[in-house]
């Protein structure tokens, strides 16, 4: 008896960590999602590097004083492969993120970003050997048709468009995500939570100002908005991303991604309401598709975790 209710608490306590994991991503996802209306808005004339540099630096920054208050830095994270792995995935992300939101609406570059579950699937089965199976498989395939529709609504001419080719780019910023999940799950075992987030966010920060100066320099700084910059460098860099990566911890990397996923929806409702966004029937049916996809996705694997248990 002391055994199966020793058993009992245990599956509890797990279970508890799970949804407070959950709430954690669902939280995180929040705030990511209110970043793509903001960026659109704050950027003006400025250069997207130079918005993506501030912004990291001051996520960076923030990750730092957390560290130190927890008990100090260890340099030594900065020779573990992961940290640099995950500056060079952070960095691509920023980089086709800002660019990309350019030249595309906020709603649907959220909706591209935020699909970033149809390729961890993959990558989880790639590199942590988590089973993808036949209704996975169809969820991936459902998930890139989805975002087929989304961004060329079935009309190829417009493949030659700046604004087909902020689509391309905003893709590359989900694929970024996507790499970053395996990249963060293995970090997490070496060090901190806020040592990880502080090492690729400044490092990141280093990098696009590279970036910046060889693209033609900051722009038109004097269009840029404090508010946005402080907004989207505290609360959609370093805030999100502990939430992200503590829940992370507790939760499979699928699992994971598709609770991100609300950063979807939240970043349509924002396009729609704040800058009156349209939200065509082709727009609405590629994004319906893409959620379709996610919850196949999802919905399979955690039916394949109760088999397990």
């Amino acid at each position: 008896m002391n055994h199966v209710r020793g058993g009992g608490v245990d599956v509890e306590w797990k279970a508890s960590g799970e949804r407070s994991a959950l709430l954690m991503s669902l939280a995180a996802s929040l705030l990511f999602g209110s970043q793509y209306v903001v960026i659109k808005d704050g950027l003006g004339g400025a250069s997207p590097f130079l918005f993506g540099a501030l912004t990291m630096g001051i996520g960076g920054t923030f990750a730092l004083l957390l560290a130190f208050r927890r008990g100090g830095l260890d340099l030594n994270i900065f020779r573990r492969w992961e940290v640099w792995a995950g500056t060079a995935s952070a960095t691509c992300l920023i980089a086709f993120q800002y660019v990309g939101l350019t030249l595309a609406p906020a709603s649907v570059g959220g909706l591209i970003v935020g699909g970033n579950v149809i390729f961890v699937a993959p990558l989880s089965a790639l590199i942590f050997r988590e089973v993808i199976g036949r209704r996975r498989a169809i969820g991936v395939m459902v998930g890139l048709f989805g975002l087929f529709t989304l961004t060329t609504q079935w009309d190829l001419s417009t493949l030659n468009s700046s604004e087909f080719f902020g689509y391309i780019l905003l893709l590359g910023a989900s694929l970024s995500i996507a790499a970053s999940y395996p990249i963060t799950k293995l970090a997490v075992r070496h060090m901190d939570n806020y040592e990880w987030v502080m090492s690729f966010h400044l490092l990141s920060a280093v990098a696009l100002a590279a970036l910046m100066l060889l693209t033609g320099g900051p722009g038109e700084t004097s269009s840029m908005s404090l508010p946005s910059i402080i907004y989207v460098g505290l609360l959609c860099t370093s805030v999100p991303t502990i939430l992200w990566a503590i829940g992370l911890g507790s939760l499979s990397l699928t699992t994971s991604a598709t609770v991100l996923l609300s950063e979807s929806a939240f970043a349509v409702l924002l396009g729609a309401v704040v800058r009156n966004e349209p939200l065509g029937p082709l727009t609405l049916l590629g994004a319906g598709l893409m959620f379709v996809a996610i919850f196949m996705v999802v919905r399979t694997g955690a039916k394949e975790r109760r088999v397990e248990k």
